[in-house]
């Protein structure tokens, strides 16, 4: 059983995945900004600690990751201003990536099917920071030495769990959707398989039970 840390705890997805590895006899703990936030973390099983990763210097956010085996990304500026886009998505993104580095926890990255450097966002577009972003935390989590897995799902939905298509090989896959529940799934599924690393997973909802599209690449 590991010791786990969501970051982004009280997000859709985090608040899924921490009741799944809470039942998986996993130690969960949940990060989250606003304590207010404590008793919904509370109630999936895991352990709420408050950090705001934003004001976070590295030395913080070394003190925050330590001890734990697995940290798993799934924080995000929510759609704010670019400035706070920038400072949570890239900025206190690598600062965790380096934080693991030192610590060797596993990251598990939470990124969208479209995180390219030529993710051909305009830069007028709002969402280009968050492209920009993105897709430089996930090259530099690629280049890095750390334990990772990137988890890049498609267009998120509300509907309930159900199987995944992995874009294996990859480029054989256009984006679609998936449901949030399903990308909670794999995140639990990727801490259960320990060999799945220095992996992208783009994935859309599919026929394929998640363990099972896992267990099914070539390790």
């Amino acid at each position: 059983m590991a010791r786990i840390l969501v970051l982004g705890g009280h997000g859709k997805i985090a608040l899924l995945a921490q009741r799944m590895l809470a039942s998986a006899q996993h130690t969960v703990h949940g990060a989250i900004r606003n304590p207010d936030h404590a008793g919904d973390v509370a109630e999936t099983g895991a352990e709420p600690v408050v950090a705001d990763l934003e004001q976070l210097d590295q030395q913080g956010v070394d003190e925050l990751v330590k001890g734990f085996d697995v940290v798993v990304w799934s924080a995000g500026a929510g759609g704010g201003s670019a400035e706070r886009t920038w400072a949570v998505d890239h900025d206190a993104a690598l600062r965790v990536l380096d934080a693991v580095q030192r610590s060797g926890a596993r990251l598990v990255m939470v990124s969208y099917f479209g995180s390219h450097r030529d993710h051909g966002v305009a830069e007028d577009h709002p969402f280009h920071t968050y492209a920009e972003a993105k897709s430089l935390v996930d090259e530099a989590i690629r280049a890095s030495g750390a334990d990772w897995v990137i988890l890049a799902p498609s267009t998120l939905t509300l509907d309930e769990e159900g199987g995944i298509e992995l874009d294996e090989p990859s480029g054989s896959l256009e984006s679609g959707e998936i449901p949030r529940a399903t990308v909670a799934r794999l995140i639990a599924e990727v801490v259960a398989h320990r060999g799945v690393r220095g992996i992208t997973l783009r994935c859309n909802a599919g026929g394929t039970p998640v363990a099972e599209a896992l267990g099914s690449l070539p390790w």
